[in-house]
């Protein structure tokens, strides 16, 4: 039960103010010491020193290490409140929530913080409102001088305190607390941008370069016979190996490989392995029966999970995350489609559910995968090849759930280089350091193959990458290398035809409009000129010939205008190409009616738009009547 309490006095004590602040401490910790943390971590308690978040990279959060200091706990216990409302109210990922707060505690380790919410029991302690903008920024441009860098995740700990500002007995704790991208009125993004451009640090977004056609085109050649081809023999391999002991994983194999039964297994299927991995035997005396080495075991079945997990991510394009969260059953025939399967997968960063139609291949890598497997007990279709019963670093026994879970998305990009590994060829990207594939760039490759063949392609993005908006497909596609070179050559191609378009017809006088007679001129001073330098040259040109020099000229000038930015060149609806210069400042006859009324609509003068450069309205396309149009017989 949280009390209220006043200050009835300024003239009160140190210690009796100490008193009342560590009074509002101890209330804040009695209303959430019972919180309900069965979403969030392993059976901790709320004030436990240690969090083993549930489906987490981070396998524990110690709050102790975070804030080693005793006099630090009011901002520790402010640290947890503020993580649970995250996880709990709001429901962020626990990644996301984890990585802020331990960015954070830089901060809070710097001069800059100046001991905000830390003290010894009943000592006074300053609150978040003696947190001064002018000591964040010269955190920032410190970091930044010495080389270390600046990221959003500490400052977004920080910021993300609006998320708790109303809840009871929290309140007053953030009274007075003024941040300076508030100051300022912008983003939390734009003030780092800032704090970067002010101490001359560049910073460019970073992008997950995509695969080259070369190399995506060798994954699938060795991928697809794994998958498709050798799949009912495969299958059948790993069930019949499944079910001589029954064992639960396969750290049984170091008692069957010796097994005549096993023998028999592995030289029953000899014709499908000697196609993908052939079978090797220890060195063994004649007499004695082979022994089919460990390695190979183990190889087999990293080499088809690899296989299966390049299909799945060509074709679905999964985060690294939500591909090792995908279940067992999680791809199911189409009940009304003959040759659809549905893909059905949790999306950890958004909260919510996708289903994905997929083919054949896609359908029979997950079987594959429920098959090939290290924990044959686990609900994870892709399964960790280690036997791991407790953490590595907590110590902490994992729970049948997470039996066989991946935790690390490295895992899952070591697992990607298998295939290419065992046969020999490149998962490098176009990047120019030649960077191997992760995850993430096989999601950018399906991006750019996507917008390269469709004009819907933001649209089938958003809904095959699960986004909630159409910002985040925008950015795979405008600024995917793929993409732009596509768009490029497609530009300089339209741009080539229509540029000896206009010649032929300006050559050969079969162009109208008043920029048709203008052009006219042109040709003939064109024409005139051939003929000088010809006569100059001592040389004749056939009427042919003289055409065809016209028309090679006019065609580089026509290109250099649109190539350099000279010329709109835009085919209208009203069947004219639209040749206005792009320097021409004056309203266009297709845009004057609407700049009139945006000026009358802001107040602005026509003289101020005037002096600025505005576009045309193709929409709006006078036709011959505009003194920039253009008209052609072919078009």
């Amino acid at each position: 039960m949280l009390t209220e309490f006043k200050v009835l006095s300024h003239e009160e004590s140190p210690y009796d103010l100490g008193k009342k602040l560590w009074d509002l401490i101890d209330a804040l910790e009695s209303r959430y010491e019972s919180s309900d943390m069965s979403t969030i971590t392993h059976n901790e308690r709320f004030l436990a020193p240690i969090w083993h978040p549930i489906k987490s990279e981070f396998e524990s959060i110690d709050f102790k290490k975070f804030f080693p200091n005793k006099n630090q706990y009011p901002l520790e216990l402010f640290c947890r409140v503020l993580c649970y409302e995250l996880l709990q109210v709001s429901g962020y990922a626990a990644n996301t929530v984890f990585h802020q707060l331990r960015d954070f505690t830089h901060l809070v380790n710097s001069s800059a913080w100046g001991n905000i919410l830390c003290a010894e029991r009943n000592q006074l302690f300053s609150l978040f409102s003696a947190l001064e903008p002018e000591a964040l920024t010269n955190f920032a441009q410190t970091r930044l001088a010495k080389g270390l860098g600046i990221t959003s995740c500490g400052f977004k700990f920080l910021n993300q305190l609006h998320a708790v500002k109303n809840t009871k007995g929290v309140e007053i704790f953030l009274t007075g607390l003024s941040l300076p991208w508030q100051e300022q009125e912008v983003s939390l993004e734009n003030w780092i941008g800032q704090q970067r451009e002010i101490a001359g640090v560049t910073h460019e977004k970073g992008f997950y370069a995509p695969l080259p056609f070369e190399n995506v085109s060798s994954i699938v050649k060795h991928a697809l016979p794994i998958v498709l081809e050798h799949h009912d023999a495969l299958v059948s391999f790993f069930d019949e190996f499944k079910a001589l002991d029954n064992s639960n994983n396969w750290s049984s194999i170091k008692v069957k490989k010796s097994s005549a039964s096993v023998l028999d297994l592995v030289e029953k299927y000899k014709d499908t392995f000697e196609l993908i991995e052939p079978i090797r035997y220890l060195a063994y005396p004649k007499s004695a029966r082979p022994v089919i080495q460990r390695q190979w075991f183990t190889g087999l079945l990293k080499l088809v999970q690899s296989a299966c997990v390049w299909i799945i991510e060509l074709t679905t394009g999964l985060r690294n995350i939500d591909m090792r969260n995908l279940v067992i059953g999680c791809c199911v025939p189409s009940k009304r489609m003959e040759d659809m399967w549905w893909l059905v997968s949790d999306i950890k960063k958004t909260k919510n559910r996708i289903v994905i139609p997929v083919g054949e291949p896609t359908y029979k890598a997950a079987k594959l995968l429920e098959s090939a497997r290290y924990y044959f007990d686990s609900d994870f279709l892709i399964v960790n090849n280690r036997q791991q019963t407790k953490s590595s670093t907590s110590g902490r026994a994992y729970t049948d759930e997470e039996r066989g879970y991946i935790r690390t998305s490295s895992s899952l990009n070591t697992l990607l280089k298998i295939l290419p590994d065992r046969y020999n060829f490149s998962i490098a990207t176009i990047a120019d350091d030649d960077a191997d594939a992760t995850a993430h760039c096989v999601r950018a490759t399906l991006a750019g193959y996507v917008a390269e063949n469709s004009n819907v392609a933001i649209l089938i993005l958003k809904r095959l990458f699960g986004h909630s908006n159409a910002l985040m497909p925008n950015e795979y596609i405008y600024r995917n290398p793929l993409v732009i070179r596509k768009r490029q050559e497609l530009q300089l191609k339209l741009i080539n035809s229509m540029a000896k378009d206009m010649a032929h017809a300006v050559a050969h006088s079969e162009v109208s409009g008043r920029n048709g007679e203008a052009l006219l001129k042109g040709a003939a001073n064109i024409k005139a000129e051939i003929e000088r330098e010809m006569r100059l040259e001592n040389r004749s040109l056939t009427e042919m010939e003289l055409f065809q020099n016209i028309e090679e000229r006019l065609t580089q000038i026509f290109l250099d205008d649109m190539i350099n930015g000279e010329t709109y060149a835009l085919l209208t609806p009203m069947a004219v190409i639209c040749n206005r210069a792009c320097n021409n400042t004056s309203d266009s006859p297709c845009a004057a009616q609407s700049n009139n009324k945006d000026r009358i609509s802001v107040g602005v003068k026509k003289a101020i738009t005037d002096a600025l450069s505005t576009l045309p309205n193709p929409a709006q396309c006078v036709g011959v009547s505009c003194p920039d149009a253009l008209l052609g017989k072919k078009w």
